[in-house]
């Protein structure tokens, strides 16, 4: 019986405890607010100095306010503005990918990616392709080649003896350097695993059978933009041809050494020249052009320096160096994590992990399979692709309404699964079109998985649910007051002016000069137009005026505490201040006193308006709150309230 009696007193504690936290704190009209929910918010940030119970009257005043504020956006349908809704939906999308990049572990890609751009890799492999679907005879002989590589035989005759590409035999198979990023990500993995000097297993690409080593490694040589003449020679050129080619790029390097421009030779000579934009350049990865011309690249050392003329397969070519970027050491470089970022989610590899996330995402999903007779469906799925029709006559167990799979919420159909093939027409007659549907319905179960998890992605991410309600109340809010308080003040001339002669008392100018502030980001062009505003200050505006964009001026009449110098300003006539830097030392700034105003005075409306549109903002809040809480009558649950404190 105590058992009993004690198991009952814990469940009235439980209870008690979550009515307690889900306490009414206050009511307006017909709307609450808990304790809880008032308490999360006051948290998120909470002010630890002073008083704490004045702290919480004064933050819970605030915090009424936003509700009334958020109470009036939903009646006026806010949250039904497309604009809102737009802004929404793209947030939960980045919030989406965030989540999913998450779990596909994506700053393991980014160390993995960083840890591989420090060396460049010598490539080489023993490659045996094969044509159509028949791959036995290029099975057997490179597996032939990867025994007699166990046995310790040299990979150049290996490559050599087996290699039945003939740029592989002429080249013993050696590619070239390689760095992150230059092959697929599959074949990355492999070759960055290798040790130096050791080989690999057997690997089948889309176009045959490769044996890849590690021949050697280097301090990656990181990236290069440069600037390419060239002087082509395509293949039906004559000896002749070929010859005036290379002369031509003689005479044009001897213009270069003689001083004449590389750009004013682009575009004539230019490789792949931009008209529209003279400077753009070509960036140069290792593994990315070929041996030779790589070669030709880095051994560019400093911006500005020319190749002499090499030739390559296209032709021949001078090249100069436009900028040199070295491999990051520094792992928390932002810049090179960006563009680390960058690489990973074009080159593919983010999309493969996030494809392997379906496999853990469907038990989560409670994804089930539907019984049905697939030779069936595969017949149906014919007929429908010829009529693109997707509700055909049902066909022995199979119509449009059979269920095949389903989630959680959602239940897909052949009908949906016709949709899907539809478009792949070139399906029917193909002899194995039954066996391809095989892999097309994993295909459409991955495909639709996808989108029934980003659907649904606030039940396997709670915390996304909060963060998509904080952005929209957010968005809602800056609607309400655009619309009711700022856009309102700034734009009521009328308004705006009866305010200020009500309270033109506010708007003095404390004592206060007229003056030219001058700066520019070059020390030297500050202290040229300084000595020259000096000498004629009323000709400021013409002096600053001829140096364009490299000197910004502006004039006006300021308080001696608004100006953007530490140095003390004299007040007098003629004044000028020493030219001094900026914290962050990219801008040089000096003061020039036109006037001096050492009494007091009522500012004029223009000289007032900025201060007068931010107290005339704050009286229409003001009022705005006063009639939200007649539309909404505020009760604050004191005993509830005690418990906060």
């Amino acid at each position: 019986m105590r058992v009993r009696i004690h198991a009952v007193f814990l469940v009235c504690l439980s209870l008690i405890s979550l009515i307690t936290s889900a306490q009414t704190l206050f009511t307006y009209g017909t709307h609450a607010a808990s304790k809880n929910e008032f308490l999360e918010a006051y948290n998120k940030n909470p002010d630890t100095t002073g008083n704490k119970e004045q702290k919480i009257k004064d933050y819970l005043n605030l915090y009424i306010n936003f509700r009334l504020k958020l109470q009036a956006a939903y009646d006026e349908n806010v949250n039904n503005n497309a604009d809102i809704q737009s802004e929404a939906q793209n947030f939960r999308a980045q919030l989406t990918d965030n989540f999913i990049n998450q779990q596909a572990d994506v700053n393991q890609m980014l160390h993995e990616a960083f840890i591989r751009s420090q060396k460049d890799i010598l490539l080489q492999q023993v490659f045996v392709p094969f044509a159509g679907i028949d791959t036995i005879d290029a099975y057997n002989k490179i597996n032939a080649a990867y025994n007699q590589l166990k046995k310790g035989k040299s990979f150049d005759e290996i490559t050599q003896q087996y290699s039945t590409d003939s740029i592989t035999k002429i080249t013993k198979g050696v590619i070239g350097y390689i760095t992150v990023f230059t092959l697929p990500y599959s074949i990355e993995n492999i070759i960055y695993t290798l040790p130096q000097n050791s080989f690999s297993i057997v690997y089948k690409s889309k176009i045959g059978y490769h044996i890849f080593k590690n021949a050697g490694e280097r301090q990656a040589l990181g990236r290069k933009k440069i600037h390419q003449l060239l002087f082509s020679t395509p293949s039906f050129f004559s000896a002749d041809q070929t010859d005036a080619a290379r002369k031509q790029a003689d005479s044009v390097y001897k213009l270069l050494q003689n001083g004449t421009s590389f750009e004013s030779l682009l575009p004539q000579f230019g490789k792949d020249f931009n008209r529209s934009d003279p400077s753009a350049s070509v960036e140069i990865k290792v593994g990315q052009y070929n041996r030779d011309f790589e070669n030709e690249v880095f051994k560019l050392k400093k911006t500005g320096d020319i190749s002499k003329p090499f030739q390559t397969s296209y032709g021949y070519n001078i090249i100069t160096l436009v900028e040199a970027n070295p491999v990051s050491k520094d792992e928390n470089d932002v810049a090179n994590t960006a563009y680390l970022q960058q690489q990973i989610d074009k080159d593919g590899r983010l999309d493969a992990a996030r494809y392997n996330l379906v496999q853990k995402w469907l038990p989560l999903m409670h994804f089930k399979e539907a019984s049905y007779n697939k030779a069936d469906l595969w017949v149906y799925t014919d007929s429908a692709i010829t009529n693109a029709d997707t509700s055909s006559p049902a066909y022995k167990s199979i119509k449009p309404t059979t269920v095949l799979f389903e989630f959680e919420k959602k239940k897909y159909t052949v009908s949906e699964w016709v949709q899907y093939v539809i478009p792949m027409q070139n399906l029917i007659g193909s002899p194995d079109a039954y066996t391809r549907y095989e892999k097309i319905m994993q295909d459409f179960i991955h495909y639709t998985a996808t989108n029934y998890y980003r659907e649904n992605i606030e039940t396997f991410d709670p915390q996304l649910k909060d963060q998509l309600k904080e952005f929209n109340d957010a968005n809602m809010l800056f609607y309400v007051m655009d619309k009711h308080i700022w856009n309102k003040a700034s734009q009521d001339s009328i308004g705006l002016l009866h305010f200020y002669n009500q309270h033109t008392d506010n708007y003095k100018w404390n004592k206060s000069i007229t003056a030219l502030i001058i700066s520019g980001p070059d020390k030297t062009t500050v202290n040229a137009v300084a000595e020259k505003i000096k000498n004629d200050p009323l000709n400021w505006r013409s002096l600053t005026t001829s140096y364009g964009n490299s000197i910004y001026a502006d004039s006006g009449r300021f308080e001696t505490d608004q100006l953007p110098v530490k140095q003390p300003i004299q007040m007098e006539k003629n004044f000028q201040t020493e030219i001094e830097a900026n914290e962050a030392g990219d801008a040089y700034t000096f003061i020039h006193v036109i006037d001096v105003f050492l009494q007091p005075s009522i500012r004029n409306f223009n000289d007032a308006k900025g201060l007068v549109i931010n107290d005339y903002q704050d009286a229409l809040e003001k009022q705005w709150i006063e009639d939200l809480k007649k539309t909404y009558p505020v009760k604050v649950n004191d005993a509830a309230l005690k418990n906060v404190y």
